[in-house]
C-alpha cells in the first residue's frame, strides 16, 4: 500500500536485453560494464518516475551516482546559457535598438538554472572546449559570463 510499483524479474531481463543492445549499437559482441551501467541508468530512470513524489525525491538522492552516468552536463548548460544570452539579446535590441559586440549574463543566473536541474558545480563547464568554442568567457572579478560576437 506505498502506492510504488516493485521491480521484478522482468525488470532484470529488460535491463540485460537494453545492455546487449547498448553493446550491439557500439558492434560490439559482448556486454561490457559501460553497457550495464547504461541499462541501469535508464532502468532506473523510468521506474522512478513511476513513483510517488516523496518516493521519487530519495529514491533519485540514494541512485544519483547511477542516475549520472554518461549524462553530459555541458551541452545541457550550454543550451541554458544560450536561452540566457537570447533574453539579453532581445532586452538590448528592444532598449537601445542594437544588439552589443559583447554580451554579459550574470554568472547567477546561470547558477540558479543550473541548481533547478540538480547541476552545482559550473568550473568544469567554464574550463570546457564547448564553452569557448562558442566565444564565452568567465569574469570571475565580476562573476559575468560574456560572449562575443
Amino acid at each position: 500500500a506505498t502506492g510504488s510499483i516493485p521491480i521484478t524479474v522482468r525488470h532484470i531481463e529488460s535491463m540485460i536485453r537494453m545492455a546487449e543492445a547498448h553493446a550491439r549499437i557500439h558492434l560490439r559482441d559482448y556486454v561490457i560494464e559501460d553497457d550495464v551501467s547504461m541499462a541501469i541508468r535508464v532502468m532506473l530512470e523510468s521506474f522512478i518516475d513511476t513513483q510517488k513524489f516523496s518516493v521519487m525525491r530519495s529514491m533519485r538522492k540514494t541512485f544519483a551516482r547511477y542516475l549520472s552516468f554518461r549524462r553530459d552536463n555541458n551541452e545541457l548548460l550550454l543550451f541554458i546559457l544560450k536561452q540566457l544570452v537570447a533574453e539579453q539579446v532581445t532586452y538590448q535590441r528592444n532598449r537601445f535598438g542594437a544588439q552589443q559586440d559583447t554580451i554579459e549574463v550574470p554568472e547567477k543566473d546561470l547558477v540558479d538554472k543550473a541548481r533547478q536541474i540538480n547541476i552545482h558545480n559550473l568550473s568544469a563547464f567554464y574550463d570546457s572546449e564547448l564553452f569557448r568554442m562558442n566565444r564565452f568567457s568567465h569574469d570571475l572579478k565580476r562573476k559575468m559570463i560574456l560572449q562575443q560576437f
